[in-house]
């Protein structure tokens, strides 16, 4: 892109005690936000707590309200840091696995996308989980899976929605 696009940056960390609840911890900035008005980070209602915003830099006024973060009249260059702790990981008893769901993700405005990118950074514990799946197919590519962790860098346009499969790990 000719200016630099919307750099969405979030880390998860899912403990052992996230496998029991379903709760992940969040910490997230955006940086290159646009330059208006009005502007809001969404979370879908009922699996999001502890919602706060930990920094916000070049923008007169932010405020959580509800399962959202409102900003008004963002400037150059702004800054959003958000921490937060998210229901988005589901245990499937039947199979024995847990699915992380994360977004979607995207950079909307009226009736269409615009381009951003977003850098995941995701740690979990190697010695209850391993890493066997990831969707959608397209951004396998551009992750770099070690044990406990996963991270992606990706550019996109349009909604990007991640699903990452775990299995338990026996005993030994």
């Amino acid at each position: 892109p000719a200016e630099p696009a919307h750099h969405h940056d979030k880390h998860l960390t899912i403990t052992a005690e996230s496998l029991k609840t379903g709760w992940v911890t969040d910490r997230q900035c955006h940086y290159q936000l646009d330059q208006v008005g009005a502007m809001e980070v969404t979370f879908a209602p009922g699996r999001v707590r502890a919602l706060e915003i930990a920094r916000a830099e070049n923008i007169e006024k932010a405020w959580v309200e509800a399962s959202s973060v409102q900003l008004k009249n963002v400037g150059p260059n702004a800054v959003l840091c958000i921490h937060s702790e998210n229901r988005i990981l589901e245990h499937d008893p039947s199979t024995g696995t847990y699915l992380l769901t994360s977004g979607p993700y995207m950079r909307r405005f009226l009736d269409g996308y615009f381009p951003i990118r977003v850098s995941l950074q995701l740690d979990y514990p190697a010695r209850l989980l391993t890493l066997t799946e990831i969707d959608p197919p397209e951004i396998r590519s551009r992750v770099t899976r070690l044990p406990g962790q996963a991270r992606l860098d990706a550019w996109f346009e349009g909604r990007l929605a991640m699903r990452l499969r775990f299995d338990l790990k026996k005993p030994e």
